[in-house]
């Protein structure tokens, strides 16, 4: 067995499946941003939770965070919530 075999094969290996989507996350932290918010990523029990927030001082009450499966889907979730309360 060659060396990339084994860095492929223990790499693939340990890859969650949110893992596949960073492009797609930063596509949407991005976009976040552009409407003058900030997104924050916490992996939880079953799943990721995706916090925003606007990114300026005194950003008023918190709102709850989004829950999914993936980050790539909370993310999703969060970006459409922005979007709503524009």
């Amino acid at each position: 067995m060659t060396a990339d075999v084994v860095w492929s094969t223990s790499y693939l290996g340990g890859m969650c499946d949110g893992d596949r989507y960073d492009d797609r996350v930063t596509e949407i932290v991005d976009a976040a941003l552009e409407r003058g918010y900030t997104l924050a990523f916490r992996q939880r029990a079953g799943g990721w939770e995706a916090a925003w927030r606007l990114a300026g001082a005194g950003s008023g009450a918190p709102t709850p965070p989004a829950f999914a499966a993936t980050r790539t889907a909370a993310a999703e979730q969060a970006l459409a919530a922005i979007r709503a309360a524009a």
